[in-house]
């Protein structure tokens, strides 16, 4: 079984509804008893451990004619390659891992160059992009000395309809490290400087470009962000927030594509967060065995169309807030939910998937408010028999 390639919830769940489709293997019906057997085996498994991902690694060099994939646009050639982020989450640089993993000692001693190692940290801890402005301005300064607003709203759109210019401010603003707390100043090397509303490179990122074998590794992470967006995502527009429906998403990244314009660690903790109008709501479904029972919200799906969700316990219905969540379209407040299944698993904390907006239609108690929303989208089958499915 190349449990690589495969995440372990979508295994069980292909499991326990009675059929595997196994890499190998042909689509098979198992009884209760091999069920049994293979959930067990499954569980027992780390499909994020270093044994599993070098692994994977290597059966997709043999994919790659046995040649060492030095890149990350190495994966866009194939189609069933891996997904190289799992490698960056677990070395933090798509090079690191191939350095490790390889025993490669001249990879080794060019991460070595501090500047260079934590350059490519701050550009591959942005992968895979959730929108494409840093890096459309990224690629041009890798070639330019400086860049306007508006020359990056033309670079922008040549690979996207439209491109609002708050947007853009913000991709710089980010850039510039404007919402990035204490400890992520100091942990972190500052590769662009932003003034007057014009963004230039540091002396430390020209430096380090004028170097061919950096600045290689360099342009690959951009391109490859860019490419794999553009793959996924094309040239559609999606508005403000720049939410794609059933994709994945952290906490923080709401604050970075609702142009949150405070520090965006502030952005995590609470199942409910907000920026102005947008209410972006934050559930867990599998609650821990050991929760406080203040925290254990009776979140869950009605059905295909409605969820029922609880406020936090401390949301009175006459509080300002209150008022907001129970008559959202009235007062033009914009219910956006994030649903995982669980928390974490094998040891890494899953994202949440986005699964749209939605309006409340009923509600009752206090703190918690229990709410009844009806979802713009009703929740394709899979994804619903995924979120659903006891395993």
């Amino acid at each position: 079984m190349e449990a690589g390639y495969y995440d372990k919830e979508s295994l069980k769940i292909a499991v326990a509804t009675g059929f595997a489709s196994i890499p190998g293997c042909t689509h098979i019906q198992m009884d209760r008893i091999s069920q049994e057997r293979i959930l067990a085996q499954i569980d027992q498994e780390n499909f994020n451990s270093l044994k599993y991902l070098r692994e994977e690694y290597f059966e997709f060099k043999k994919l790659n004619a046995g040649r060492t994939p030095s890149f990350l646009l190495d994966y866009l050639r194939y189609d069933g390659a891996p997904d190289p982020i799992k490698f960056i989450h677990r070395e933090k640089t798509y090079l690191n891992f191939v350095a490790k993993t390889e025993k490669n000692e001249a990879l080794k001693k060019l991460l070595l160059d501090d500047a260079f190692e934590r350059a490519l940290k701050e550009l591959s801890g942005k992968l895979p992009l959730k929108r494409l402005h840093e890096f459309v301005v990224v690629r041009y300064l890798l070639d330019h000395n400086e860049i306007t607003l508006e020359t990056a709203k033309h670079e922008l759109l040549r690979l996207v309809r439209e491109a609002d210019e708050d947007s853009i401010l913000h991709a710089f603003e980010v850039l510039n490290q404007n919402y990035y707390d204490t400890g992520q100043k100091k942990s972190h090397k500052k590769l662009f400087h932003l003034q007057d509303q014009c963004l230039t490179k540091t002396t430390l990122f020209s430096n380090l470009l004028k170097q061919e074998e950096y600045r290689k590794y360099i342009e690959d992470v951009v391109l490859y962000g860019i490419f794999r967006y553009e793959k996924e995502f094309g040239n559609e527009y999606y508005g403000m927030p720049h939410l794609k429906l059933y994709e994945q998403y952290s906490m923080v990244d709401a604050a970075l594509l609702s142009n949150y314009r405070k520090s965006h660690s502030a952005f995590r903790g609470s199942g409910l967060l907000t920026n102005g109008d947008d209410y972006f709501l934050y559930i867990d479904l599998h609650k821990e065995e050991d929760i406080d029972e203040r925290l254990n919200y009776q979140d869950k799906f009605l059905d295909e169309r409605y969820f029922q969700w609880q406020t936090p316990n401390s949301t009175a219905p006459e509080s300002e807030r209150g008022r907001n969540i129970i008559f959202n379209s009235i007062r033009g407040i914009h219910l956006h939910l994030f649903i995982r299944k669980y928390k974490e698993i094998d040891g890494k904390t899953e994202p949440y998937i986005y699964i749209g907006q939605g309006s409340t239609v009923e509600y009752e108690g206090a703190k918690p408010i229990t709410v009844k929303i009806k979802l713009e989208n009703e929740i394709p089958a899979s994804l619903y028999t995924e979120f659903t499915t006891k395993v």
